[in-house]
Parts: C-alpha cells; sequence; structure tokens
C-alpha cells in the first residue's frame, strides 16, 4: 500500500496538509470534514468550537470547550508558526458566535509527530472568556481518569472537515456516528501498515455501505460517548477508507493532565 496513504485531519489555510507536510493519502493527522454525515441540529453541540488563523479567520480545526477560559484540541493543530483564535457559539463558520484570541497554549511535553502523533493533545487558552450560557455555548463532559469505553459502542464524531477525501468542505457544522474499534483489531489492523497503536489512542469506524468518519479539518474535534469526549480526532488513512479505523487521543488518559493544565473547574 502506498505511504501516501495516511492523512492528518487539518486544515492550513487552503492547503490541506499538516505541519511538516503531507503526502496526499497517506496516514497523518486528520484534515477535513466529516464523511458520509449529517447537519448538527443548533445547539446540538455547544461545546464544539472552531480553531482558526489569524486574521484570515481560516478554520483549522476543532476544539471543544473546557471552561470560561480553556479549550481541548490536538497538539497537531497548533504545530504551525501563527496565531490563533476560536469561534464559539455558533453551528456556522459565515455567521454567528463570538471570537476570542489563544494567548496561550499548552500541549502535552510527550507529543511526538514522528511516532503516530502519540500524546496528540493541546489546550488552549483564550480571551475574552467563553460566553457560557449552557445554551450556546457549554463545557464539555470529561470522563474521569482512566475509565473505559466498551468495544463496538456507539460514538459520534463531529467537525467542518471535507465531505471526502480531498472534497469540498462545509459551513454548517456536521456529525456522524461511528462505532469503537477494540483495541486489538485496531492494533493488528495498522501494525500490518507498519503503525503502532498505543494504549493512550483509541480507534473508531464505521464500514457499511459507505465510508464514515472524521476527514480534513476535523482534526482536534471530540469523539463522543454518552455525552463525555472520549476522543480527539487525531489521524487515520484517507478519511476512514477500509480497513484502517481512525484514531484519536483516549481523553481518558489525560484527565488528571487536562485539570493541571487548566487549572481552572472542568466538568466530569
Amino acid at each position: 500500500m502506498p505511504q501516501a496513504a495516511l492523512l492528518l485531519l487539518l486544515i492550513v489555510a487552503s492547503v490541506k496538509c499538516a505541519p511538516g507536510g503531507v503526502v496526499p493519502r497517506e496516514a497523518s493527522a486528520l484534515q477535513g470534514r466529516i464523511v458520509n454525515g449529517i447537519l448538527a441540529a443548533p445547539g446540538e453541540f455547544p461545546h464544539q468550537v472552531s480553531l482558526q488563523r489569524k486574521p484570515s479567520k481560516s478554520h483549522m480545526c476543532g476544539a471543544s470547550v473546557l471552561n470560561q477560559h480553556w479549550a481541548l484540541t490536538a497538539a497537531h493543530c497548533v504545530q504551525v508558526e501563527d496565531t490563533f483564535e476560536v469561534l464559539a457559539g455558533t453551528n456556522s463558520l459565515g455567521e454567528g458566535g463570538t471570537r476570542h484570541t489563544v494567548t496561550a497554549i499548552e500541549t502535552h511535553v510527550a507529543y511526538d509527530p514522528n511516532d503516530v502523533w502519540v500524546n496528540d493533545i493541546t489546550v488552549v487558552r483564550v480571551s475574552p472568556a467563553f460566553p457560557i450560557d449552557g445554551v450556546k455555548v457549554a463545557p464539555i463532559q470529561l470522563p474521569e481518569q482512566g475509565e473505559e469505553v466498551p468495544d463496538g459502542a456507539n460514538v459520534t464524531v463531529i467537525g467542518w472537515g471535507n465531505f471526502w477525501y480531498n472534497g469540498l468542505s462545509p459551513i454548517e457544522l456536521r456529525k456522524v456516528d461511528v462505532q469503537v474499534t477494540s483495541q486489538e483489531e485496531c492494533e493488528a489492523v495498522w501494525n500490518d501498515y507498519g503503525r503502532p497503536i498505543y494504549p493512550t489512542q483509541i480507534c473508531a469506524a464505521r464500514f457499511d455501505d459507505k465510508t464514515y468518519g472524521p476527514c480534513h479539518g476535523d482534526s482536534g474535534g471530540p469523539l463522543l460517548y454518552e455525552g463525555k469526549i472520549v476522543g480527539i480526532a487525531s489521524w487515520g488513512y484517507a478519511c476512514g477508507e477500509p480497513p484502517y479505523p481512525s484514531v484519536y487521543t483516549r481523553v481518558s488518559s489525560y484527565v488528571d493532565w487536562i485539570i493541571e493544565k487548566t487549572n481552572a473547574s472542568v466538568v466530569y
């Protein structure tokens, strides 16, 4: 299989590539829109925000509100020399919401983009504070440290990523349901490709009549199970093409770290 098949789910300006460059269709961090998803309802995911470049206001990645001052996203989303802002409180990239400048970035010290983006997690501080009202903007719920998600569980991924590999991008937030892949199965599939899967990563996929899952621009967004963020979209193969499950940072491995870095209250 060509090495050009791995793809980071991150849109950098108008070029769909990840920091350091991504060969088309190579395993890399996620860039793009939800594949074969549907529109999210207004206010359905008030924790979802768009991480954007300043001053172009171009969408790069998804992120999740933790509290008034902090949001959670993928480390690879901020590994470019740039300034960032966050759009909150709207499903549309074209209208509504509030804008917040990123004033601080705390990336996990063990993040390694050269080793399957292990520890792909970052928290960003914003100013002004998010206008949390529980309707348009609300904190996302965290799992407990070490909490497990059952194999085969239905989970939801959301974002403004591409509709298909190298495809168009949406203006409106979209969602799609996928299923958690067992760690053993995910490891076996990706090991055949020459990529390890770590315990701090969780995999999900849906292979039936179509391909479903995250794509370019969905990086940093949440994988949701029973209202909790259990994963952060990190990397995959050509936007969910079988037999390769998409790979997410396992949030329950980092809850203590998130609390330490944000030094503020979060939702459990």
